[in-house]
């Protein structure tokens, strides 16, 4: 099974040396008002239609709004045998230092 943070731990995890990708599933606009920083945004929609635009080269940490989706891309590419990440409770409850809208 794939590891699963709450949201509240994450800065915590961040430091700790997460040395993956850090994937935003939420929409353009919601990712442009605030994100992790260094997250890429690849929206939800996007990611189930073409699964093949991550590879599995590095560890994928997934967050979305408010864990759901997160929680199926986790279950889709587990499947398929990459090392993943589900932020659970997703970034809504986030207020952490790694909050940016760069």
């Amino acid at each position: 099974m794939y590891k699963t943070i709450p949201i509240q731990y994450l800065d915590q995890w961040l430091e700790q040396g997460y040395n993956g990708r850090i994937i935003d599933l939420r929409s353009p606009s919601s990712y442009c008002q605030g994100h992790i920083s260094g997250a890429e945004n690849y929206p939800f929609d996007e990611l189930m239609d073409d699964p093949d635009l991550l590879d599995g080269s590095c560890p994928l940490l997934f967050y979305c709004t408010r864990g759901s989706e997160s929680m199926l891309v986790c279950n889709l590419y587990y499947r398929k045998g990459y090392q993943v990440v589900n932020v659970a409770n997703g970034l809504r409850f986030y207020r952490g230092k790694y909050l940016t809208d760069d």
